[in-house]
């Protein structure tokens, strides 16, 4: 075992390539501001042991810090992926981060909590932090769907693990809101994880950010924008919801819609590229490939309306989408799916109404219906600004410093 490690050392550890990964990049640089050493490891699917050098002041997120991708060979069948995903990207991304010597290893969702405790063994007195972005731990019946594996079985006993790693080894628990807080409290039967929302920096855009979009897309610049952003999946139940926004483009007496985010680069959602390339929707309907996450809310600030257009199933109706903040800080009024955490935050600030996706001219009508009322839009906006003042990343970024301020008493 290695001597005690670096108090000042922190290694961050997730299983993806942390690229567009905001709020691992927001959470390493808080730390790195404050004084803190930190190592991101994450995976490098499609190519070899890479080193990034981040620097936090130039690019938005605070202090600097390095990431270190470990390669993983990509894999055809689902047999193939499971054996990436445990026994090499899990040995690999152990053995980066415990060559850190890192006191805290902060794993980010359920997927990295086993290298992170692996790593940690190596070093005496090292913490185990678990970061649980979404719920972070399934029935049976709910790894039946495939969530997040495709293999029901394995997801389960995956479940099972992180529960007793969790239970037994995690000196600190965060989570995203007050909802899985009390959730994920009952369900480990620990005392309440620390709340560190999701939430971007304060932003104010310059006229010139405000224009980016409509160039980027090339329309007028007086054209509503109407904007989904974000990462989706069809094994969740995206799939309807998205075709129903894109169809609902050759309704619109006015205006365009955006969607950015994986659905304009991953294979899966090759149909949904199609249907908006379609004479109907051409013209339409623009969707954009992830941009850097220091990029997004430029962008974001140039459209008239934002959409989260979600279906989630069981325990992830709890969730609370990155956007519904990302749209705040652009002061964008919202149309959203009725999910509990965000009517609760709608309702509160008033920027928000709901519509269900379900077809395509009620999402016309709701987005028409928004812009037909110059009065109501104008309050909409107001309240997307005022619940800007409350949901931003300094204001959590403190959250997150205390709690590692406490850790190492």
């Amino acid at each position: 075992m290695k001597p005690e490690g670096d108090r000042t050392r922190v290694c961050m550890l997730v299983r993806n390539d942390c690229r567009t990964d905001f709020r691992v990049l927001k959470e390493a640089g808080a730390l790195a501001q404050a004084g803190y050493r930190v190592t991101v490891v994450g995976v490098n699917t499609y190519g070899p042991l890479e080193r990034e050098q981040i620097d936090g002041d130039r690019q938005g997120y605070g202090g600097s810090f390095e990431i270190v991708r470990v390669p993983v060979a990509p894999a055809r069948t689902p047999v193939g992926k499971t054996i990436n995903l445990f026994p090499r990207a899990i040995s690999r991304m152990a053995a980066a981060a415990a060559a850190t010597g890192a006191a805290v290893y902060h794993a980010h969702d359920s997927d990295a909590i086993l290298p992170a405790w692996l790593a940690a063994r190596r070093t005496a007195g090292a913490r185990l932090v678990y970061d649980a972005h979404e719920v972070g731990f399934y029935s049976f019946r709910q790894s039946l769907s495939g969530f997040p594996f495709r293999l029901p079985i394995i997801t389960w006993f995956w479940s099972l693990l992180n529960d007793r790693l969790v239970r037994r080894h995690a000196a600190a628990v965060i989570t995203v809101n007050d909802v899985l807080a009390d959730l994920q409290a009952r369900h480990y039967g620990i005392a309440r994880p620390v709340v560190v929302m999701n939430c971007p920096p304060r932003f104010s855009p310059t006229p010139d950010q405000r224009r980016e979009l409509a160039r980027r897309i090339g329309v007028s610049p007086d054209t509503p924008i109407f904007i989904c952003q974000g990462m989706f999946s069809l094994s969740r139940g995206d799939g309807p919801p998205l075709e129903n926004l894109i169809r609902s483009a050759a309704l619109l007496r006015d205006g365009v819609i955006v969607i950015v985010g994986n659905v304009g680069s991953r294979a899966e959602f090759a149909a949904l590229r199609y249907l908006a390339a379609r004479p109907e929707q051409k013209g339409r309907v623009f969707i954009l490939p992830p941009v850097l996450p220091n990029e997004l809310l430029a962008l974001t600030s140039g459209a008239t309306l934002g959409l989260i257009p979600l279906h989630l199933p069981g325990l992830l109706r709890f969730a609370l989408p990155n956007k519904l903040f990302e749209y705040a800080a652009a002061g964008l009024p919202v149309i959203a799916s009725d999910l509990p955490i965000v009517r609760q935050v709608l309702d509160a600030y008033g920027y928000g109404l709901f519509c269900d996706f379900a077809s395509p001219a009620g999402i016309a009508d709701s987005i028409e219906g928004v812009l037909a009322n110059p009065e109501r839009f104008a309050a909409m906006a107001a309240g997307a600004r005022r619940a800007a003042e409350v949901y931003n990343w300094e204001n959590q970024a403190g959250i997150l410093l205390d709690l590692y301020e406490r850790l190492s008493c």
